[in-house]
C-alpha cells in the first residue's frame, strides 16, 4: 500500500513538474504560476488527485453506472428540472456529469456568456457579483445549481441562450458540469423526459417571470444562430482532418502501387531478355548445322568439327 502511495505522489508530482516547466518556457507571470500550484495542493490535500473517469473506465457499463448512481444521483435530483423525471434519464445524466474544481476568484461563468453547460456545487460557496466583481448579490451553496434553463434553450425565453449572471467562486469550489451536448445525447432516447423537461423549464420561467408568452413555442432542438456556426465550423475542421488523413493515405498508397509496378515491368524485362537470347542461340547453332553439317554447336555456342565422316570420305588417320 505504502509503495502504491508513493508511486501515486511520484506521477502527481511528475504532472506539477510537467506544468512548472511549460509555465517557465512560456514566461507566465508569477501570479498565474502560484494560482497554478495551490490548485495542485488543494487536489492533493484533499485527495481529488485522482481522475475519476480513468479510474472507472476498465469497469463494464452496469458496475459504472451503479458506482455513478451511488456517488452522484441523489446530488442530480436536487435540481429543479430533473425532480421525478425517469429513473433511466438520470442514470445515463449522472454517467455523463464531470467533475471540476475552481480556484478562489475564478469565475464560472460571466453575464452574456452563451450557456453550453449547467453546474451542481457539491462543495464550496460561489457568489453572484456585479461586472465590478465585487459587489455580492447572492449566495450559492453546496446542492445549488444554475445554468439549467440556459441549456434548454426554450423558445420564448427572455434569458435565451446567454448567461444573466457573473458567478465567482469564494476559494476552492467543488462542481459537477453537465454539457447542453451531453444533455441532448441521452434525451434523445428519452422524447417523453425531453416533453416533460422543457414544460418544467417553461413552467420555471414564468414563475420568475422570464417567458414571452407570445413567442412561437419550441423547444431544446432551437439553436441560435451563433451555436449553429459553432457547430458547423466544428464539423468542417473535423471534415477537414480526416480528408487529410485520406489523402496521405492515398497519396502513400499511390507511391507503393507504383514501385510494385516498376519492379514488375522490370522483372518482366529482364525475362523477355533471357527468352530472345536462348531465341538467337538455338537460330545460330541450327544455321551452323545447314552450312556445314561437320560442324556442331558446343552448347555456349561455339562451333568445332564433328569426326563423324561424310561423302564416304576416310580419315587420313585411319588405318588401310
Amino acid at each position: 500500500m505504502i509503495a502504491n502511495m508513493n508511486a501515486t505522489r511520484a506521477e502527481f508530482q511528475a504532472r506539477i513538474d510537467a506544468i512548472k516547466h511549460y509555465m517557465h518556457f512560456r514566461k507566465v507571470s508569477k501570479e498565474l504560476e502560484t494560482r497554478v500550484i495551490k490548485w495542485f495542493d488543494y487536489l492533493w490535500t484533499n485527495k481529488k488527485a485522482v481522475d475519476e473517469q480513468e479510474v472507472l473506465k476498465n469497469l463494464p457499463n452496469k458496475l459504472r453506472a451503479e458506482i455513478a448512481i451511488n456517488v452522484h444521483l441523489e446530488t442530480l435530483k436536487k435540481v429543479r428540472i430533473f425532480q421525478d423525471c425517469e429513473a433511466g434519464l438520470l442514470v445515463e445524466l449522472v454517467l455523463k456529469l464531470r467533475p471540476q474544481v475552481f480556484s478562489p476568484g475564478d469565475y464560472i461563468c460571466r453575464k452574456g456568456d452563451i450557456g453550453k453547460e449547467m453546474y451542481i456545487i457539491k462543495e464550496g460557496k460561489l457568489a453572484v457579483v456585479a461586472d465590478d466583481g465585487v459587489t455580492q448579490y447572492a449566495l450559492l451553496t453546496s446542492g445549488s445549481c444554475f445554468g439549467e434553463i440556459s441549456i434548454l434553450n426554450i423558445k420564448g425565453s427572455k434569458m435565451g441562450n446567454r448567461r444573466t449572471a457573473n458567478i465567482r467562486s469564494l476559494g476552492y469550489s467543488d462542481l459537477f458540469c453537465l454539457s447542453k451536448d451531453d444533455l441532448m445525447e441521452a434525451v434523445t432516447e428519452y422524447p417523453n423526459a425531453k416533453t416533460v423537461l422543457e414544460e418544467r423549464g417553461r413552467e420555471i420561467l414564468m414563475k420568475e417571470g422570464l417567458l414571452d408568452e407570445n413567442a412561437e413555442s419550441g423547444g431544446m432542438q432551437k439553436e441560435d444562430t451563433e451555436e449553429k456556426v459553432e457547430r458547423l465550423e466544428s464539423s468542417l475542421d473535423t471534415l477537414q482532418t480526416r480528408f487529410s488523413r485520406l489523402l496521405s493515405e492515398y497519396t502513400h498508397t499511390q507511391q507503393r502501387l507504383k514501385q510494385r509496378i516498376t519492379l514488375l515491368e522490370r522483372q518482366l524485362n529482364q525475362t523477355d531478355c533471357g527468352a530472345d537470347a536462348n531465341e538467337d542461340m538455338d537460330a545460330d547453332a541450327e544455321t551452323l548445322n545447314e552450312t556445314d553439317p561437320g560442324l556442331v554447336a558446343h552448347t555456349d555456342g561455339s562451333p568445332h568439327r564433328n569426326n563423324v565422316q561424310t561423302d564416304g570420305k576416310k580419315s587420313p588417320t585411319s588405318k588401310h
